[in-house]
């Protein structure tokens, strides 16, 4: 559902991006992609180029494995590893553009529920979106699913409560679930998710016991989790939402990644790789630290990672999922989410042509 390069591409390089070199690569390894792409301001005219072209050569079965696109951001709270040329704040025309692609193959748009959006009489945006809720309404109404991440951590409470802001839209909208970016990362949370340096994993066994995974439930989630992470569980459990997680066990630990399929069911998961095959983002090679399959900026901040479908299947099972959990969270889930999506979309237009 979410990788951030193929082959030799790299996402960030709109111009760069050869679509038919993608389906090919993805076709010899049998496998399917949502292609996300990070949208530079001065890349924008070329986003829509990329997707005309996706529009009218799937029409002619040109991309069967290319099931569509995705943008991180432009509005992020929290960069993370995103390029900070790719994290900017639209004008409300300039979502509408956007929410309008739904049609041509943009199935998702990450954005922050609690990112700031510059609404006061003395912000330089020109026209800004009046609200979160009104962008997610607007890009559910052409089928674009907003898809939360990027969290400040500055006010779990506040984060919460946009992010359950959110999924009320969804609620009201009727139309299916959502989906998120990947679980844990880039949110607050109340514990240690990951333990990523070779002295950080000297700690990992003792720490991994205090946490007492055993003790989490959907009784305690608030207290346990953090109120982020436990407001997306508790909509998943309501249908309103499928969570992202990578089973690369580097972004997240295994051990915790069990015990969240655990909480959420397989059901409502959802496996992403966040992978960069050319280790390039934004025109700057990234580079690996010594006995980690992560890929990092100079400044020391994960990127992105760079195991690919077999290896994360292959963590599902040293794990202990069973091949039908596997089935549901790499294939079942989010064929389901495409294809509800996809069926809004072509009854909305039908709909709009009559």
């Amino acid at each position: 559902m979410h990788c951030h390069g193929v082959g030799r591409f790299d996402f960030t390089e709109l111009s760069n991006i050869d679509l038919f070199e993608i389906e090919a690569i993805l076709a010899a390894r049998k496998h399917k992609a949502v292609l996300t792409l990070y949208l530079p301001e001065s890349e924008y005219a070329h986003f829509f180029q990329i997707l005309d072209q996706f529009h009218t050569g799937r029409q002619s079965n040109l991309f069967p494995h290319i099931m569509g696109f995705g943008l991180e951001g432009p509005l992020l709270a929290s960069h993370g590893g995103t390029p900070h040329k790719g994290v900017w704040n639209p004008s409300k025309r300039q979502w509408k553009q956007l929410a309008g692609c739904g049609k041509q193959g943009l199935i998702y748009m990450i954005f922050s529920p609690d990112a700031e959006l510059n609404v006061d009489e003395n912000s330089n945006i020109d026209n800004p979106a009046p609200s979160v809720t009104w962008i997610a309404e607007t890009l559910l109404d052409s089928g674009v699913l907003p898809a939360a991440g990027h969290f400040t951590k500055a006010n779990p409470v506040a984060s919460a409560k946009a992010l359950q802001s959110i999924y009320d839209v969804v609620a009201a909208w009727g139309q299916g679930a959502t989906i998120t970016d990947h679980i844990y990362n880039d949110m607050p949370h109340n514990f240690k998710h990951a333990w990523r340096t070779r002295k950080e994993r000297e700690r990992r066994d003792i720490e991994l016991q205090r946490l007492d995974l055993n003790s989490w439930s959907l009784d305690n989630l608030d207290e346990q989790l953090g109120l982020v992470p436990a407001t997306m569980i508790k909509n998943a459990r309501k249908g309103l939402v499928k969570v992202a997680q990578n089973f690369d066990g580097e972004h997240v630990d295994l051990a915790v990644i069990k015990k969240t399929v655990e909480l959420l069911g397989a059901e409502n998961m959802l496996m992403m790789t966040d992978s960069i095959e050319s280790r390039k983002l934004a025109g700057r090679e990234l580079r690996k630290l010594d006995d980690s399959t992560l890929l990092y900026q100079d400044e020391g901040i994960v990127a992105a990672g760079s195991q690919g479908v077999d290896r994360q299947i292959e963590n599902m099972l040293k794990i202990g999922l069973t091949d039908q959990q596997i089935n549901t969270i790499t294939k079942t889930t989010p064929e389901q989410v495409l294809t509800k999506r996809e069926e809004y979309v072509r009854e909305k237009n039908q709909t709009m042509c009559v």
